[in-house]
């Protein structure tokens, strides 16, 4: 804990430096009432790959947006009742609370954050939930070459494609130089909408691209060989492998909602130790 506050102080310093540097030219280039806008503000919007016409263009708007909006402000102070601003105050106090103890917990989460996770985590966690993973989208795994009309080697390919052994794998990767495109990793899965979408042709067969579907489709582009792997329908249960990027973030957010409990609880702890946080009860 004294290793999280040294170095989270560290970054507060460094930032406090560097805005406290930023306001060292206190020239003013605007003023509203009693309010002052100064160079230093205006800096930032100056970009050198612009022309300085561009450039007066951009801090003139940014004026006048800052100018309306301190005039708005003054008229709200004036007009808007000291209980109304007190509530505002408060909101916005809250809200600041908010802002850097958000920001302390997750520089002190993002140091102690254990990243790594087990094929085992990821399994028990698809096992005991998998009944909540369910598909919202029909899902497949196909296998599929794009040849020229011509090609010599169709039947070859067409025999290969279909029955993929490891030998056939081998002999298809060095006919490759023949497919416009191919997909030959049939051991992921894909929506069914994803593939309609990048190959249309395959609209045509929609309805027949079921589990074991071997054939051919041709359009302007060429004749398309494809086996269908696997298919799974819409409601049933989501795949490990499918869902993993979404298991994994599970089990991060449970990881970093155990760590931020655990910030809180050491921190009163160690107040309370060190003397800094007592509760005053009335005799």
């Amino acid at each position: 804990m004294v290793r999280w506050l040294l170095l989270f102080g560290c970054i507060l310093f460094f930032s406090s430096c560097d805005l406290l540097g930023g306001k060292e030219d206190r020239t003013p280039v605007a003023r509203v009432n009693d309010t002052f806008l100064y160079e230093a503000d205006i800096t930032s919007l100056i970009n050198q790959s612009i022309s300085s016409e561009d450039s007066a263009v951009v801090v003139s708007s940014y004026i006048n947006q800052w100018a309306t909006e301190q005039l708005l402000l003054d008229k709200a102070r004036i007009n808007i009742s000291a209980e109304q601003q007190e509530q505002y105050n408060k909101l916005v106090s809250q809200y600041k609370v908010s802002l850097f103890t958000e920001a302390y917990k997750n520089a002190l989460v993002s140091l102690s954050l254990d990243s790594v996770i087990s094929l085992t985590e990821l399994d028990t966690l698809y096992q005991k939930d998998k009944a909540n993973f369910l598909l919202n989208d029909d899902l497949i795994k196909i296998r599929y070459v794009l040849l020229e009309e011509g090609n010599t080697n169709r039947t070859q390919i067409k025999r290969l494609l279909s029955r993929y052994s490891e030998e056939d794998k081998e002999e298809l990767s060095s006919l490759n130089l023949q497919f416009k495109s191919a997909n030959l990793n049939d051991s992921v899965w894909i929506k069914k909408k994803l593939l309609l979408a990048r190959l249309p042709v395959f609209n045509k067969v929609e309805a027949g691209l079921y589990a074991g579907k071997f054939g051919e489709l041709k359009d302007s582009t060429g004749i398309y060989i494809y086996k269908v792997e696997d298919k799974l329908k819409k409601g049933d249960v989501t795949p490990s492998t499918f869902i993993a990027p979404t298991l994994r973030q599970i089990i991060l957010n449970k990881r970093k909602l155990e760590l931020i409990k655990n910030i809180e609880k050491d921190i009163t702890k160690d107040a309370i130790k060190n003397n800094n946080f007592e509760i005053y009860t009335k005799e």
